[in-house]
């Protein structure tokens, strides 16, 4: 016998999603006390999901496919860690023969260089400007950051740009729905820029290190030996570029959790295993994207129910980890709630395998945080909100905060 899919009342829904954001599809679950629920947004039907076992069914590509409209919130990068879902397409995107090539260990470790050397040159700049936006702080510096690894050369006189530009490109939905006008505009920007650089380095009128992405992916060649498209090597640049920079974002959520719990710092400064259980509950809590996209491939089944062919189906992150059945106290920032869940690998050949074998996002977040605990900072505003319909999420109104280090005491 099928079993109804219980229907959201209304002919659609989307001045509800854009009031409540990310809360919408947890609030009208908890409201029908289902975790299978059809609705309407944006003029399409689709069926939101909030069962842990609804994520191995949206990730199975033999029955779901991407949504192309919204290709970066597919499904197939949905993981769990520990219990925590997140999208980390960076690991899928890990499958393909050229990644393998040129992302090897020694690339990983580059990066984490970079990014820390990226960090030393900003602590001694904020000595000197203590009053900063830490958002737009991490926006730029982890736009540098990825452009000195992939090789991609960026002038100081087009930084600015170049930041917003990739940023928009970061930005999935903003307060008004789909981000879709200024993404455009910002990626054919970004597009004609790298286009130039890779007829450049090609035509040998610029120079790039010949060990960097930039210059492998210029001349990498496929199974018949030829040379990818530019416009080939330009979307695998495009995808670098947007998914390490959204990186950035997570180490803005560490930073206000730091903030708004104070209490945590003096611990994570001599405990590792807190630190994984910190990280871990930042992605829980903050959950920077909220849900997964999938299309079903034909008709099925699952507990019951009937999805036709083609059946818009979303995957609620941000509901499965603040589901009270599944959460002690869920609204709560509480990483202690991973210490037994989590495996403590101490010091040496265990914690080393551990840390290599350790996800790119959790890596880079491990980085910044270590610098986020030698710091101090005057936060003005303690509130930090967020607009629930901003995809990633960012704090609303920036995070105006001040460096706090001896000598700027003493000039207040």
């Amino acid at each position: 016998m099928v079993k109804p899919i219980v229907q959201d009342k209304g002919m659609d829904h989307t001045i509800d999603f854009l009031r409540d954001g990310y809360f919408y599809f947890s609030k009208r679950m908890n409201e029908y006390q289902e975790d299978v629920i059809g609705s309407r947004i944006f003029g399409r039907k689709l069926v939101m999901l909030r069962a842990e076992e609804a994520a191995d069914l949206v990730k199975d590509t033999t029955k779901f496919k991407p949504e192309k409209s919204i290709s970066e919130l597919s499904a197939s990068s949905l993981r769990e860690e520990n219990g925590v879902f997140y999208l980390a397409d960076i690991d899928q995107h890990q499958e393909k023969a050229w990644f393998q090539d040129v992302f090897s260990a020694e690339k990983r470790e580059e990066l984490e260089a970079i990014i820390r050397q990226r960090w030393e040159e900003r602590i001694e700049a904020w000595k000197i400007n203590p009053s900063i936006d830490f958002v737009a702080e991490m926006e730029e510096m982890w736009v540098i950051a990825v452009c000195n690894w992939l090789g991609i050369p960026i002038r100081a006189n087009n930084l600015k740009q170049r930041t917003t530009d990739i940023q928009e490109l970061v930005q999935l939905f903003s307060k008004y729905g789909f981000n879709r006008w200024k993404r455009k505009q910002a990626k054919n920007r970004i597009e004609k820029w790298l286009v130039f650089l890779i007829r450049q380095l090609r035509a040998g009128k610029i120079h790039v290190d010949e060990e960097k992405i930039l210059s492998k992916l210029a001349w990498y060649e496929d199974e018949s030996g030829q040379i990818l498209q530019t416009g080939k090597v330009v979307q695998e640049l495009l995808f670098l570029i947007r998914t390490f920079a959204a990186s950035g974002r997570w180490v803005v959520f560490c930073q206000i959790a730091l903030i708004e719990n104070p209490e945590l710092k003096e611990r994570l400064q001599v405990d590792h295993q807190y630190v994984d259980c910190f990280i871990h509950e930042v992605i829980r809590f903050y959950s920077m994207i909220p849900f997964a996209v999938a299309k079903t491939q034909e008709q099925l089944f699952w507990k019951e129910m009937f999805f036709d062919k083609n059946q818009l189906v979303l995957f609620d992150i941000h509901g499965i980890n603040h589901h009270p059945d599944k959460w002690l106290h869920p609204d709560l920032f509480q990483p202690d709630r991973f210490l037994d869940i989590l495996p403590d690998f101490g010091e040496g050949a265990a914690k080393e395998l551990a840390s290599a074998n350790e996800n790119i996002t959790m890596q880079l977040m491990k980085i910044s945080l270590s610098y986020l605990l030698r710091t101090d900072w005057i936060a003005p505003n303690q509130t930090f909100t967020c607009r629930g319909t901003e995809i990633p999420a960012r704090p609303k109104n920036g995070m105006p905060l001040d460096f706090y280090h001896q000598s700027f005491v003493e000039d207040m």
